[in-house]
């Protein structure tokens, strides 16, 4: 294969006092590393975006609702630039410990975790949580449960029904509920909000059968004239479910964006190279992809931000 020449052009990013988020990143574009790929990134979306025909799926795991990424999510989804989101089932319940009143507060990294477990305190890197969060969470649960349909549900269906009862406007579940977003969660019962989830349907007709989702996604998307977008937030289960869904229904991703600071040398899913996905045929021999290593709790604001300001210019044409 040829090796491509680099570009002659001298390229050198600049900054200037009061520039806006958008100048910022055009800027990016004239540097290396990541952020070459927060400018790439950014106008992968933006083709999402202008693809009427494009379904934009968003995955997302980690422990990004400590890192305070909860109001980015909202303000994504309340935006309109995303179809469906697939979160692990953990994003998910800190998402509802901050609904039902217990918030994450900023910590250190540098601390005696034996002394934070007998002060009923867990750490998340440099972010704590109190344990009574998920006693919160429990309670109230408990409360809302009997309300649901008594039924075997689909993750996706169960935390629609969830959103109804929801009262917390910052809430990602609540935001998808009123947006009509649909959530999927196949690694559910992997979090203490698919153990709340199966303590209650012990002895009810109440069920949540993460089977269901494969279903409900191919209801959702396998549609005629479609194409496929998908940013990736870290690995794990929600990063691969969309493209083994491409894979097995003889489809492909057109537009891919990956940020994670997972490495690919061990072959684990989570860091691989998204262009590693082409030999699968889970991406279109032609599909437009970013790698960005680079953390979410910097790259997903700025790409955020972005999105937002084209959408609001979008609406002025």
């Amino acid at each position: 294969m040829k090796a491509e020449k680099g570009s002659r052009n001298w390229k050198r990013m600049n900054v200037s006092p009061e520039m806006s988020v958008e100048e910022l990143t055009r800027e990016f574009a004239n540097a290396g590393y990541a952020g070459k790929r927060m400018a790439e990134a950014v106008e992968i979306y933006k083709k999402m975006i202008d693809d009427k025909n494009c379904i934009k799926f968003v995955s997302a795991a980690g422990a990004l609702i400590a890192g305070g990424m909860r109001n980015v999510f909202v303000k994504l989804i309340r935006s309109g630039a995303v179809d469906a989101m697939l979160f692990t089932g953990a994003i998910l319940t800190h998402d509802l410990i901050e609904s039902f009143g217990v918030g994450h507060f900023q910590g250190s990294a540098s601390v005696n975790d034996i002394d934070l477990h007998k002060e009923e305190v867990f750490r998340m890197y440099d972010v704590f949580l109190e344990k009574k969060g998920f006693m919160v969470l429990e309670e109230e649960l408990q409360k809302i449960f009997p309300k649901l349909p008594q039924k075997e549900m689909s993750p996706r269906e169960f935390l629609y029904e969830l959103g109804a009862h929801v009262d917390d406007e910052n809430s990602i579940i609540k935001a998808c509920y009123d947006m009509n977003v649909p959530i999927f969660c196949p690694s559910l019962t992997d979090s203490v909000l698919g153990f709340q989830v199966w303590m209650y349907s012990q002895f009810k007709e109440f069920n949540v059968n993460p089977q269901l989702d494969i279903k409900d996604f191919f209801d959702f998307a396998w549609k005629d004239g479609k194409t496929f977008g998908l940013l990736i937030l870290g690995g794990g289960v929600p990063k691969h479910f969309v493209p083994l869904m491409m894979q097995v229904s003889g489809k492909s991703l057109r537009y891919t964006i990956q940020i994670t600071m997972d490495r690919p040398e061990h072959g684990g899913v989570s860091g691989m190279q998204i262009r590693e996905a082409k030999s699968w045929g889970k991406i279109e021999e032609q599909g437009i992809i970013c790698d960005m290593r680079a953390d979410i709790t910097l790259a997903f604001p700025i790409l955020v931000a972005n999105i937002l300001d084209y959408l609001k210019n979008k609406d002025k044409e």
